[in-house]
């Protein structure tokens, strides 16, 4: 009974201390959502505060409640669509925006291994840590993602290759970046792969040997380069060799393939003679 008896002075309810007391007592969280108690809360004290001489109808209650509903409706079904992007980024290549303790922003990227729900929330996680969508900058294509990182020919250079004073030829690559990284290369001349052993890679730098040079034909040639990575890229419009002078030794082939014939005669002249 001690409850439902309040102090009263000069016309007005005081507040009873052990009620006060245990009012400060209680903590208060705050929130951004409105939820239903909150509206209910917010409904109420509208109802004690409304002006006596013009009440609210019974029309503007019920438009409210619908106005809320719909609202609660809204927000369930952008929190389904939002779970539901979610869990179509496991396996994708995402970047995602951060801030470090001095409040920085920091872009961190990964591949989504698996979407963590708690409290009706989910979240993706990439390399150990768990974002939500807010977090999300981007979502990568793995082909997009792939092509910015193969393997390629640094420059494009145009060699002059003298056969009377051979040098060997240097150009530089890229090796590119996971997941299109590549060890090795091939040097192509048309369809015709030079033999591994006149062709190095050290680093960034491929070296062809002068010795295999020298076996081409006086002309023009386009070298194509091949990487081993996973799709094989292939770069046939950098590279650009020209031949001058010959080797001798090609040059004593080609004669004694032409003389040939002739002592074929020669030696048939004799014999008839």
């Amino acid at each position: 009974m001690s409850n439902l008896m309040m102090p009263v002075e000069n016309g007005k309810v005081l507040e009873n201390n052990a009620t006060t007391t245990t009012a400060e007592k209680k903590e208060t969280k705050g929130t951004t959502n409105l939820g239903q108690d909150a509206f209910l809360q917010l409904l109420i004290a509208e109802m004690q505060h409304q002006d006596p001489l013009e009440p609210t109808t019974n029309t503007e209650w019920i438009s409210q409640m619908a106005t809320f509903s719909q609202l609660e409706e809204l927000q369930s079904l952008s929190k389904t669509t939002e779970n539901t992007q979610i869990f179509s980024l496991v396996g994708k290549h995402v970047i995602v925006s951060t801030e470090d303790a001095s409040g920085n922003k920091q872009l961190k990227e990964g591949v989504v291994d698996f979407i963590s729900v708690s409290g009706g929330q989910a979240k993706f996680s990439i390399n150990g840590s768990l974002y939500s969508m807010e977090d999300l900058y981007s979502v990568v294509d793995s082909e997009y993602q792939y092509n910015q990182n193969k393997p390629g020919v640094t420059e494009q250079v145009t060699f002059n290759f003298n056969g009377d004073e051979p040098e060997d030829l240097q150009f530089k690559v890229s090796l590119g970046n996971d997941p299109a990284k590549a060890t090795e290369v091939a040097v192509l001349v048309g369809n015709a792969v030079l033999d591994d052993n006149y062709v190095v890679l050290s680093g960034d730098t491929v070296t062809v040997k002068k010795e295999i040079l020298q076996e081409l034909q006086a002309g023009s040639y386009k070298f194509s380069v091949v990487f081993n990575d996973e799709k094989l890229t292939t770069v046939d419009d950098k590279l650009t060799v020209n031949i001058y002078n010959p080797h001798p030794t090609v040059k004593e082939e080609t004669e004694g393939a032409e003389a040939e014939p002739e002592t074929e005669k020669g030696a048939a002249a004799v014999e008839e003679a």
